[in-house]
């Protein structure tokens, strides 16, 4: 279950989107309260890594869709939703915690994540820093891994953490006994698999190989 977030507001002065109710020394004004922004979070996500279609929206390659037009079919189909405006939409994308989208002009999109079906051309800036990274999953998982490694599955890319903590969190959301595996990135790249930070915490590449692989850990959430 993802964690509550806090509130968004809109500073009075500056114009800037902001977790705090204070800023430039004055009351900003509540532009989306904690519970609307989860709720509008997941369906941001899930219409723009796996159903544009679902909802009528056209996405194109790279998997950018207009503001407008997303907003406009969401409050089509979904008329509780009444209350999202583009300025919702482009404060939650700026200031959500995982940095999941990217906004360009008029045009949104998730940064990572899509679903294989969608047959998109993803760019990500490669990176040669990260040493460790992380992949978390349940633990019904472990001995497929270990015997063939981490695949895709039904995303484009496998998504890799910078921290433990972080792929707990993700593989909380498939079951309570999760393993995390660590993944040694310096591998991957001499084996010729580029490493491509997809956001400040998340990095994606193309598979990993059980090679790669330096070791686990099991975890009982409560």
């Amino acid at each position: 279950m993802r964690a509550p977030l806090p509130p968004i507001f809109k500073c009075k002065v500056c114009g800037s989107y902001v977790e705090e109710p204070l800023h430039c020394s004055r009351a900003a004004e509540l532009l989306v309260d904690g519970a609307r922004r989860l709720r509008a979070s997941k369906l941001l996500t899930a219409i723009l890594r796996h159903i544009p279609d679902s909802f009528g929206i056209s996405m194109d390659d790279e998997g950018w869709v207009k503001l407008s037009e997303l907003v406009d079919k969401i409050k089509a189909y979904k008329p509780h939703y009444n209350w999202l405006s583009e300025e919702v939409v482009k404060a939650i994308a700026q200031l959500d915690p995982k940095g999941r989208f990217e906004l360009r002009g008029d045009l949104i999109r998730a940064r990572y994540g899509h679903a294989k079906r969608l047959k998109l051309r993803l760019r990500f800036q490669e990176d040669n820093e990260a040493s460790t990274l992380y992949h978390g999953t349940k633990v019904s998982n472990l001995n497929s891994i270990l015997r063939e490694g981490i695949k895709p599955m039904a995303r484009h890319m496998v998504h890799l953490t910078s921290t433990q903590e972080e792929a707990i969190n993700v593989a909380a959301r498939r079951g309570r006994e999760v393993v995390v595996f660590e993944v040694d990135a310096d591998a991957l790249r001499r084996m010729g698999i580029r490493v491509y930070r997809a956001s400040k915490s998340i990095y994606v590449v193309r598979r990993v190989p059980p090679s790669a692989i330096k070791g686990y850990k099991l975890f009982r959430l409560e």
